[in-house]
């Protein structure tokens, strides 16, 4: 089983290689790297260990994730609005193309495929 080199952890959702050792790296210290060219801190890595991840079914009040502008559960990607709040793909794409907050009103729960020209 893989350990990361500069944390130490077993698990992780993806790993990572580190370009000048070519040692394996946890998708944490591997992205922290790539996007800031140095090591993710040990202040970090240890701040992470000492935050207990709540259990699934708190994490967001409920089974899975919840848009927290129309309330929705189900969609085809989660994104992050400008508030870096967890908003579904049709609130994310309407706030970013318009610059202001989806109305409530144009909720729907079908996921709509896109259209073959």
């Amino acid at each position: 089983s893989k350990i990361c080199a500069r944390c130490g952890t077993r698990s992780t959702p993806l790993w990572r290689r580190d370009p000048r050792t070519h040692k394996p790296l946890c998708n944490a210290c591997g992205l922290y790297l790539y996007q800031r060219h140095e090591d993710r801190p040990h202040s970090l890595i240890a701040a992470e260990r000492a935050t207990p991840l709540p259990p699934p079914d708190q994490a967001q009040g409920g089974p899975g994730p919840v848009c927290t502008n129309c309330g929705t559960r189900t969609t085809s990607a989660w994104r992050r609005n400008k508030a870096r709040e967890q908003v579904c793909n049709a609130c994310g794409v309407y706030e970013r193309t318009n610059d202001k907050t989806r109305p409530v009103e144009l909720r729907s729960d079908r996921i709509k495929p896109r259209s073959k020209h």
